[in-house]
């Protein structure tokens, strides 16, 4: 890469003293006010230039509240964005779609397959990839730091986010936009007088407020199940931490939450300057975060810095530099389940942790002397020339790098383990760069035709490698240095790497027929080096037009402004970054144990074998792709006090690869089709209204609501398919792909005679016959037998209707801002409340599902809400995939909230600081109230599938005091 890098500087140089030499014939033919055109402060703009997308991110209104991701700063700020924080953890991954699911998620790693593309200044930041999965025994989190990809861009350097959504402009940026993309543009340099900026918050996570209980409680809980429908052997094996009321470590206090949830302190700061003149400037940014979550003291640290210098050396010449380099680290959860996930290793489940507040003190201070570090290293740089060969030509050449890094080293000593301590060491890095070149030409073919032409090409090259070794039973904990195999302590060590190289050329077309019509047309080719050879490349038209009915130019109405309706359609090829799809059949270590798959052997001996377990990879595998159609409307009425934007779109993901089941006897799990189709249609619409114009009173009130209706839909499946099913999903052709399989439950057998017989014999559940005390599920096929065909698809993980309201108040110099954010439609599965109830199966197979945490013994569930069934029985009656644990997870947030007042403004104030441009001294406040019908805490800290585990971290008010100097 270093080679490449400096080749294409050494090119770079050589055309521009190529160009030095001929400047004389290149300015003669460039006339006098042509000169002046290309001057820095007149084109400085195109080197970072926008998307001019519609959907713009109001700064104003978030850069006052202690956000620490991308994804938090466009919640809520953009419809066809659905963005979920499953956990209120610091830099936690959070998950976004836009426009709805265009494929299944059956586990974590089909998450980031359906997100969009995050560019910061062109820059598309790499995602990590999800190889780690294929050796993890469970997929609670990827293995390494786990962190946020995007939580290393600080609010303070940017200068604008679009969320862009036109199909055309989406198919300009290429596979990598096929499912949506965030357009971020940082603060450039400025020509003229310097600009200083500073600004601060100091804050507060606050504690939530919890009902703890002890082992009464549970004692009560579990009793009611013992004294209907326990055995004297089940009694002879009742717990033992429960038997014993005199034991006050269970008994006694429930005062755990006093160490677990407290008030978390969160500060930042951050210095920026930019200034310059007409033929160069620079601007540079840098600063500190460091915020805490109220609960199990986690905490996200960050260092940032943003250097950008521009230069005009020659009249026909600009050039342009960005840098951005952060550092991430963060305090994760000490969950059990994390733990013993990580570390592969489930202990001894029957006695839990007591919910007493001295002997959980005495568990952190054994936690102290454990090592897990998480840190990121991140960064992007940006080389751009533009040539300008005339006045009507221009040629463009940037180099584009994106690195990050994740390093994870844990140390669990031998008092958490049972007495055999854990350590381990990852290394894994995302490495992206992309060499674009583009000639662009303006025509003016008469005075009412503008024409402009753009040709091009893009070369990306992807890496993606981790390292991860680790090791059990260390001879003591003092040593913390992994030793490889130094006789004593043997180490696992794993390494894996996938390599990702796309080549694209396009061509594009604009005609702008007077101030009435632009029609847009866009041809491209795709090849990428996962897809097989056959298939590599891959064509892929676009074409957009926009009819300007009224534009306050000739063409007016009393009502409207401003009306523009467009219509768009695109087709982009959806990029595949598993290189397992280009090669056809081949060889992986896949004859691993059934329950570790990170131990590769088979009895002792290191092999190879086909991939059983991953699918069979077959011949002719294809590129999937999107088509995307839209049709909008914008419209700006009553003298522009109102703003309307509404688009209808229709977007098709097709021709996905599924896992297919194949015959038992070819030894495969699945065999790997092209051939899925998933539609979303839907609805975005914008509403923005001064509903008080500023007055000689001096108030404003600007008010906007934002909001999108989507259904998605599974058309086809491989070879004519009708139904397919993936574990516990369901897909059927015709339905949504986010339904949950479920059994339909309408109560409790009481009595033997309330069970339906035929021809002598009970009712059974594959197999077994219903007893008293068993639940009522529905025999849809009438065939006396419940089993799989016999569950229904029912709710929607993914919400019907998503969106925001959003009010800003001004007076004087105070302004006011509050933003409702709510999702509506959508179900969950209460997990959490399943595995409650079904104690018996989850504490005998001694599973990850049998954990009891130390947040557990708290009142989060409504015992009232289900049946007392025989939790012994061999039907399962808590099974989780039955309607008895769905529930409406519909909310609606009061998110954020601030006040802030401009002392800048007061002329007594500019008198004395002639300088100072603003000087904000603001109060906010994020996730102040929640309003919804679900039983748990939260219905947002749900898992990727509409699982609610109970385990994301609760999203606690934050409240913070800041201030903003501009200079």
């Amino acid at each position: 890469m270093m080679r490449k890098f400096l080749c294409f500087l050494s090119v770079a140089l050589l055309i521009g003293e190529l160009l030095a030499t001929c400047r004389v014939v290149a300015q003669d033919t460039i006339s006098q006010a042509a000169v002046q055109e290309v001057l820095l402060e007149r084109r400085l703009a195109r080197l970072y230039k926008r998307m001019d997308s519609k959907d713009t991110v109001r700064l104003s209104e978030i850069n006052s509240q202690p956000f620490i991701s991308v994804l938090e700063y466009v919640k809520g700020q953009a419809s066809g964005l659905y963005i979920q924080e499953k956990s209120g953890e610091p830099g936690a991954v959070k998950q976004v779609v836009f426009r709805g699911l265009g494929s299944p998620v059956f586990s974590q790693k089909d998450a980031i397959h359906v997100q969009p593309t995050v560019y910061v200044n062109g820059i598309p930041i790499a995602r990590e990839n999800n190889f780690t999965y294929g050796m993890q025994q469970y997929d609670f989190n990827r293995l390494g730091p786990a962190t946020d990809n995007f939580a290393g861009i600080d609010l303070s350097t940017i200068e604008s986010i679009e969320v862009v959504k036109d199909p055309l402009k989406l198919a300009l940026l290429g596979p990598l936009a096929a499912n949506g993309a965030i357009w971020i543009r940082t603060k450039p340099g400025k020509g003229g007088r310097r600009e200083i900026s500073f600004s601060a918050y100091t804050g507060v996570a606050t504690a939530p407020s919890v009902t703890p209980v002890n082992a009464q409680y549970e004692n009560l809980f579990r009793r009611q199940f013992y004294n209907r429908y326990a055995t004297p052997a089940d009694e002879l094996s009742y717990p033992t931490y429960l038997n014993d009321s005199t034991n006050v470590n269970y008994y006694g206090p429930s005062n755990w939450n006093q160490l677990y949830y407290q008030n978390q302190p969160s500060y930042n700061a951050n210095l920026g300057i930019r200034g310059g003149s007409d033929r160069a400037n620079f601007s540079f940014y840098g600063g500190y975060t460091n915020n805490g979550a109220a609960a199990d003291d986690t905490r996200f640290r960050r260092y940032h810095a943003l250097f950008n210098v521009n230069m005009a050396p020659y009249k026909w010449l600009n050039m342009g530099t960005v840098i951005n380099a952060s550092r991430n680290t963060r305090d994760r959860n000490r969950s059990l389940r994390d733990r013993f996930a990580e570390v592969a290793y489930t202990p001894n489940l029957s006695v839990p942790m007591s919910p007493n507040r001295d002997v959980y003190q005495g568990y952190l201070e054994n936690y102290n002397t454990v090592i897990d570090d998480n840190i990121v290293n991140a960064g992007q740089v940006l080389l751009t020339l533009d040539l300008y060969l005339s006045k009507k030509l221009m040629y463009n050449t940037s180099l584009s790098i994106d690195y990050s890094e994740g390093y994870r080293n844990t140390f669990f000593p031998q008092p958490l383990m049972e007495e055999n301590n854990f350590i381990s060491n990852y290394f894994g890095f995302n490495q992206r760069y992309l060499y674009s070149n583009k000639l662009f030409w303006e025509h003016e073919a008469s005075p009412d035709v503008q024409l402009n032409f753009a040709a091009g090409s893009i070369y990306q090259e992807d890496l993606y490698r981790y390292n991860y070794a680790r090791a059990y039973d260390g001879p003591n904990d003092f040593v913390r240095v992994n030793i490889f195999n130094d006789g004593n302590v043997f180490t696992n060590q794993w390494s894996n790497r996938e390599d990702f190289r796309m080549h694209s050329v396009y061509f594009s077309a604009a005609m702008r027929y007077r101030d009435l019509l632009d029609v847009k047309t866009l041809l491209r080719y795709d090849g990428a080096s996962t897809v097989q050879p056959d298939n590599r490349w891959l064509f892929t038209p676009s074409f957009a037009a926009t009819y300007h009915l009224i534009n306050g130019s000739g063409r007016s109405s009393q009502l409207f402004d401003q009306l523009d309706l467009g219509l768009s359609w695109a087709r982009i090829g959806k990029p595949n970054f598993n290189s397992r799809y280009a090669i056809g059949p081949n060889y992986v270590s896949d004859l691993a144990w059934g329950s570790e798959a990170g131990l590769l052997s088979y009895n002792g001996f290191a092999v190879v074998s086909r991939p059983y377990s991953e699918g069979w990879v077959g011949y002719n595998m294809d590129w999937a792709y999107t088509d995307h159609a839209a049709l909008d409307l914008d419209a700006n009425l009553l003298h522009s006090r109102m703003n309307i934007r509404m688009s209808a779109y229709l977007k098709k993901d097709q021709n996905q690869v599924i896992p297919v089941p194949i015959p038992a006897e070819y030894g495969y799990s699945s065999r790997l089709l092209n051939g899925m189709s998933v539609q979303n249609r839907g609805l975005d619409m914008t509403v923005t209204g001064q509903l008080l114009q500023p007055s000689a009173a001096g108030l404003h009130w600007t008010s906007s609501v934002n909001l999108n209706w989507n259904r998605n839909k599974l058309t086809s499946l491989p070879n004519g398919l009708q139904e397919l099913t993936v574990g516990q999903r369901k897909l059927e052709v015709g339905e949504a792909i986010d339904r949950f399989w479920l059994f339909q439950n309408q109560g409790i057998y009481t009595n033997i005679a309330e069970i339906p017989v035929l021809n002598g014999e009970p009712m059974t559940f594959d197999g077994i016959p219903f007893q008293p005390g068993d639940p009522v599920w529905v025999d849809r096929n009438n065939d006396f037998v419940i089993d799989q065909h016999d569950r229904v698809l029912q709710g929607n993980a993914m919400p019907k209707v998503v969106g925001a309201f959003q009010n800003n108040f001004s007076y004087r110099n105070f302004d006011l801002s509050l933003q409702f954010y709510f999702a509506l439609g959508h179900q969950l599965l209460n997990q959490r409340a399943a595995n409650k109830y079904d104690f018996i199966n989850n504490e005998g197979a001694n599973t990850l599902d049998g954990i009891r945490e130390i947040f557990h013994w708290q009142q989060d569930i409504d015992i009232l809400k289900y049946p007392i069934y025989n939790p012994w029985s061999a039907v399962v009656p808590y099974r989780v995939n039955q309607d008895l644990f769905l529930e409406d997870a519909s909310f609606v947030k009061l998110r954020a909230a601030s006040l802030a007042y401009d002392f800048a403004k007061r002329p007594a104030f500019q008198n004395r600081f002639k300088t100072m441009r603003k000087a904000i001294v603001y109060v906010s406040g994020n996730n102040l109230l929640t309003w919804t019908k679900f039983s748990g805490a939260d219905p947002e800290l749900t898992d990727f599938n509409g699982y609610y585990s109970g385990y994301g971290l609760p999203l606690a008010p934050i409240y913070t005091l800041g201030l903003k100097l501009e200079l």
